[in-house]
C-alpha cells in the first residue's frame, strides 16, 4: 500500500493532493498541517476516510515535524514512500509586494525572514524529519512544490518587479531541493521540484478568499499589460491531476530536476535550449 505524506495540506493544492490520493483505494495518506482542528476543508474532505490521517506539524518547528514523522511511522511500520512538500508562505498581504512596497527596511526584513523560514528552511526541515522513513522504503520519492516565480527568465519575460520575498525564497528552496537530490542519489532516491502552474486557490482561502482573488486578477492584468499574454488559471483539481501523472512516472533520470506539471523540464538542459 503506497504511503504519501503531504506537508501543508489544509487548503489549496495540498488539500487537493489529499483528496485525489485518498481516492486511490490502495493508498494511505498523511496530511501534516499546523492546526488540525482549524483545518475545516481538510477535515471535511477526510470525513469517513480510513486511509487519511491528519497529524500536526509546522515547518518552522522542526520538533513538531519529528513528532509527525513518528506518528506516521507508527501507522506504516517505520517507512514512507512519498513525501510531498507543499507548505509555503503566501501571505496575501505581503506576497505580491515589491521592494518599494514595504514601509521601511525593518518591515521588509521581517517579511523576508518569515518567508525564508517557511519557504526555504521548511523543505529542509520536512525532508530531514521524514528521511529515516523514506530510507526504509523501496520507493524513495521526494517532491517539493516549486514556483515559476523563482525563474529569472520568467520575471524578465513578464516584466515583474514585485512578488520579491516569495520568489527569492522559493528560489532558495529550489536549490536546497537540488542539493538533497544529489546528496541522496546514491541511495536510490528521486528528488524533484515540481511547478504546479498558475493555480487559483481562492476557493479554500477562508477569510483571504476575496483578497486572493483580487491579487490574482491584478497579477493577470499586469502580465497582460506588460506582455499581451493571457494568464491561464487552473483549479487545484486540474493542477494536481496533472502533477500526479508526473509523480507517478518519476524515474531515476528525473532526480534533481525542476519539472513542469505538464511534464518536461522547467529549465531545459543546455543541449536542448
Amino acid at each position: 500500500m503506497p504511503s504519501y505524506a503531504v506537508i501543508g495540506a489544509s487548503r489549496g493544492i495540498g488539500l487537493e493532493y489529499v483528496r485525489q490520493l485518498a481516492s486511490r483505494s490502495d493508498t494511505v495518506v498523511f496530511a501534516v498541517v499546523r492546526n488540525p482542528a482549524g483545518s475545516t476543508h481538510l477535515n471535511a474532505a477526510a470525513t469517513g476516510l480510513k486511509n487519511v490521517h491528519i497529524f500536526p506539524g509546522d515547518v518552522v518547528d522542526y520538533d513538531s515535524l519529528e513528532r509527525a514523522a513518528k506518528q506516521v511511522s507508527e501507522v506504516t511500520g517505520g517507512k514512507l514512500d512519498y513525501l510531498i512538500h507543499n507548505a509555503a508562505n503566501v501571505d496575501v498581504n505581503t506576497a505580491y509586494k515589491g521592494f518599494d512596497d514595504y514601509a521601511n527596511m525593518e518591515e521588509l526584513d521581517t517579511a523576508f525572514i518569515s518567508a525564508y523560514k517557511v519557504n526555504s528552511l521548511g523543505p529542509i526541515h520536512a525532508i530531514t524529519a521524514f528521511l529515516p522513513l523514506l530510507r526504509a522504503s523501496d520507493t524513495k520519492k521526494i517532491v517539493v512544490i516549486g514556483s515559476g516565480a523563482c525563474d529569472p527568465s520568467s520575471s524578465r519575460a513578464l516584466r515583474l518587479p514585485n512578488i520579491v520575498a516569495y520568489a527569492m525564497t522559493k528560489a532558495a528552496a529550489l536549490l536546497a531541493t537540488t542539493k538533497f537530490a544529489f546528496k541522496l542519489q546514491d541511495e536510490g532516491f528521486v528528488v524533484i521540484t515540481l511547478c504546479p502552474g498558475m493555480v487559483d486557490c481562492s476557493a479554500t482561502a477562508g477569510a483571504d478568499s476575496a483578497a486572493l482573488a483580487d491579487k490574482l486578477n491584478e497579477f493577470s492584468a499586469t502580465v497582460k499589460k506588460n506582455t499581451g499574454l493571457e494568464v491561464t488559471r487552473q483549479t487545484p483539481e486540474e493542477s494536481v491531476t496533472a502533477q500526479l501523472k508526473v509523480i507517478d512516472g518519476l524515474q531515476a533520470s528525473h532526480n534533481g530536476l525542476f519539472l513542469k506539471h505538464t511534464g518536461g523540464e522547467y529549465f531545459p538542459r543546455r543541449s536542448e535550449a
